[in-house]
């Protein structure tokens, strides 16, 4: 994968987490319903396929094992690094964690600059 595929869809994946732990923060987690994209659920995305399991109401430590399996599967090591990035997300956002947490975290996965998120979330 090309680095700039890599920072991209790494953005992406941060920008809806947080978007998603500010709706849990104000709305709950039934309201992330409306949030979760059909297409990539089917797909066992890991982040919708992880928003859906905590708006279903299963325990955290299912949902780990459950993504941890989908995540192993994996063999590409960038995409490996990406789906356990949307797994720690999802996690994250079921225990209620902060967006600058859940920015903090996810950031330590990777070796790109947090600087102008950091601004908006701060």
């Amino acid at each position: 994968m090309k680095v700039d595929d890599f920072s991209k869809e790494y953005n992406a994946i941060v920008e809806k987490a947080l978007l998603l732990a500010e709706k849990v923060h104000r709305e709950g987690f039934l309201s992330l319903e409306e949030m979760i994209d059909l297409k990539k659920y089917y797909k066992r995305d890991i982040l919708e396929f992880g928003t859906r399991l905590i708006i279903d109401g299963f325990d955290a430590e299912i949902v780990n094992k459950i993504l941890t399996n989908i995540v192993n599967l994996e063999t590409d090591t960038d995409k490996k690094i990406l789906k356990t990035i949307q797994k720690e997300a999802v996690l994250a956002i079921q225990e209620r964690q902060s967006q600058m947490m859940i920015l903090l975290l996810l950031n330590s996965y990777v070796n790109i600059g947090i600087e102008e998120v950091m601004k908006k979330y701060d």
